[in-house]
Formats: C-alpha cells, sequence, structure tokens
C-alpha cells in the first residue's frame, strides 16, 4: 500500500515535470520586436503548440532600419539539447548566406546564443532565417519546436522595424513549400 502511494506520488510528479518543461505558449516578456508578434498573435486566439516534425523552421523578414543581431532564442527539444542546431540567415536578393553558425539551446525554456560573428542586415532587404536540425537520431519528431499557428492573410506581421513576410518547415535540402504560412517557429531574433 505505501509503495502504492510512492509509485502514485512519483508518476504525478514526474508528469508535472514533464509539463512544465513542455509549456507552450507566448513569451514572458516582450523585450524583441519578435517577441511582440509571436505574443501578439497568442493574445489574439492563434494557437500556440510544440509541433511541426521538420528538420527547417523558417521565417522571412525585412527590417525598416538597418540593424545587427545581439542574439538568436530558442528551446530546443529535450533529446537534443547536447547537439547544435544550425541557424542560418539568407540574404533573398542573391541567395547569399549572411550567417550560419551552429548553436545549442536549453530544452527547459527559451535560451539565447550570441553569433558567432557579426551580423549585419540592411534595411529594405529580404532574409530568411533557418533553423535547421538533421543530427535528429532516430525519430524525425525530435525536430518539433514551439510554434503558434497562423494562416497566409495574416502575414504580413509586424512590429518596430521587424516585418516577417512568411513562413516555412520542410526538410533540409526541399524546397516544399505547401507548408507555408501554416505557423510561425518561435525563433527569437534580438537587435542590437
Amino acid at each position: 500500500m505505501v509503495m502504492a502511494r510512492i509509485l502514485k506520488s512519483g508518476f504525478f510528479l514526474f508528469l508535472l515535470i514533464t509539463l512544465i518543461s513542455c509549456q507552450k505558449g507566448k513569451f514572458k516578456t516582450n523585450d524583441s520586436d519578435f517577441q511582440h508578434i509571436f505574443n501578439d498573435l497568442v493574445k489574439s486566439g492563434h494557437k500556440a503548440d510544440v509541433t511541426w516534425d521538420a528538420e527547417v523552421h523558417s521565417y522571412t523578414f525585412v527590417l525598416n532600419e538597418n540593424k545587427s543581431i545581439k542574439s538568436f532564442g530558442y528551446q530546443s527539444h529535450s533529446s537534443l539539447s547536447s547537439k547544435d542546431y544550425l541557424i542560418e540567415i539568407i540574404n533573398n536578393t542573391d541567395s547569399s548566406i549572411v550567417y550560419s553558425g551552429g548553436h545549442q539551446f536549453s530544452s527547459t525554456d527559451i535560451s539565447y546564443v550570441a553569433p558567432n560573428s557579426q551580423i549585419n542586415l540592411q534595411s529594405g532587404v529580404h532574409y530568411t532565417l533557418n533553423r535547421i536540425q538533421t543530427n535528429w537520431g532516430q525519430y524525425i519528431t525530435e525536430t518539433i519546436g514551439h510554434i503558434v499557428k497562423t494562416e497566409q492573410s495574416d502575414y504580413p506581421l509586424s512590429y518596430g522595424s521587424l516585418t516577417i513576410t512568411e513562413s516555412n518547415f520542410h526538410d533540409d535540402g526541399s524546397s516544399s513549400s505547401w507548408q507555408k504560412f501554416k505557423a510561425l517557429p518561435r525563433v527569437d531574433l534580438v537587435f542590437n
């Protein structure tokens, strides 16, 4: 009887910890333009979730003034917290890679990392930010991430100097577009 109570209590404690570590929803703060956009979508009734098993989670954006990137924010899947996620920024005008760097993120909450080099972005240029994870082990479901569901009619999404014009989810090396505009991945960009 005592053992059954201990096991039951242990199970509920495990369940509680799991639920807390997998919290989904809006950011706790509004410190970046991206956080404002993401939080405003959640506040207006869009569903936040932890889903979308695709190697690439991306969004395309444009700035209304020149900016440099201070940090990237992301929350890793629990089984991938010791593996690098490739963060890539592509200049869509000439398809050049503006930034490409591997970074590890916490699995218990969003964490922030500085880029490995200076990233200067120009006003009026369309860029695509890619969060890429191809080292997912046995199950593609480990590539899921925090998102807020959207529709094409929600775009463009703007706050401050940032305008997000589209989002997409696909496997690395694929240019599939059937999942465009379906959700906004929670990959924060913080500007200086």
